[in-house]
């Protein structure tokens, strides 16, 4: 099947695609698009406008950070997945994901803000009390893991 039509726009930074999805109502974010892609394609999801953040530096990388760490929303769960600096349970969750294509391309970001029931990183970082920094038009907020996924493919993020 082919997606619906829809506006394309790469953003450069955060402060890009947060002017972008404010400029356009009901826009979508893309990176890897591993969850996004296969929704269009069965029509699932028609947001008029995808907004690509895939080539933003500051959403990647994993940076220990006290006693927590920082996961970008643009890592790969190829890093996750081969990560010194992470719990156990999320290296092995994330080097099951998928195929070593998807693995590569796959972001963390993209993975939880599906909540896709297939998926076992929502459980894991429900299970090791993980919190989620979200930045959005309406500023920035953090939400621990249990009170991000709320059903299936439903989460706590707003428009």
């Amino acid at each position: 099947m082919y997606p619906p039509k829809f506006d394309y726009y790469r953003a450069n930074s955060v402060s890009e695609a947060l002017s972008l999805l404010q400029e356009h109502a009901g826009a979508k974010v893309i990176a890897g698009g591993h969850s996004l892609i296969p929704a269009l394609k069965l029509r699932l999801s028609d947001p008029g406008t995808l907004i690509d953040i895939g080539r933003i530096g500051e959403l990647r990388g994993i940076t220990p950070n006290g006693s927590s760490t920082r996961i970008g929303a643009l890592t790969t769960h190829a890093l996750v997945a081969t990560s010194t600096a992470l719990p156990q349970a999320l290296t092995e969750a994330a080097s099951w994901i998928g195929d070593p294509a998807v693995r590569n391309r796959g972001t963390v970001g993209g993975n939880i803000a599906h909540a896709d029931p297939a998926s076992d990183l929502p459980t894991v970082l429900t299970a090791l009390g993980a919190t989620i920094n979200v930045i959005g038009p309406s500023g920035e907020r953090s939400v621990g893991a249990q009170d991000f996924f709320l059903g299936l493919f439903e989460t706590a993020l707003q428009e």
